[in-house]
């Protein structure tokens, strides 16, 4: 006798042993901002914090590369930021970089020669200072091959 149940019964019996949803609340963190339970619970930080670890890795240099690799410099208008998303980078920046994909911040692309192109992520340009309209416009052009 392999089943001495109806199709629905098992049905019915599997619907009622679920478990209830995951509850969305609110706690805080060591930071004292609200921050789902579930974020907590898997991180033990809230988003705010985890960006700031990040960001604590990069050394004083780190920030002005990314900056120009997006074209967020002060000698360009802030409206035109964006314009570009790539970066050749050399022997002397190459541990900048990898500190920067390390954190989250660009992406390795295509390489050239012995050197290798890297591009800005959305959390990269969104660092860098870029609004999301030029983060949209830096993306697509980062996208390219």
């Amino acid at each position: 006798m392999i089943y001495d149940l109806s199709r629905a019964e098992r049905q019915h019996r599997a619907i009622a042993n679920e478990k209830p949803g995951p509850v969305l609340e609110s706690k805080r963190c060591a930071c004292s901002k609200a921050s789902p339970a579930k974020v907590l619970a898997q991180y033990g930080k809230c988003h705010g914090c985890q960006l700031a670890d990040r960001i604590a890795t990069l050394h004083d240099g780190d920030l002005e590369i990314l900056r120009h690799m997006v074209g967020a410099t002060d000698h360009h208008p802030r409206a035109r930021w964006g314009f570009r998303n790539e970066y050749l980078v050399n022997r002397r920046d190459l541990p900048s970089m990898e500190r920067l994909a390390a954190a989250g911040f660009v992406r390795a692309g295509a390489e050239l020669l012995q050197l290798q192109y890297f591009h800005a992520t959305v959390a990269g340009c969104k660092l860098a200072g870029l609004s999301a309209k030029r983060t949209e416009v830096a993306l697509s052009l980062g996208a390219r091959p």
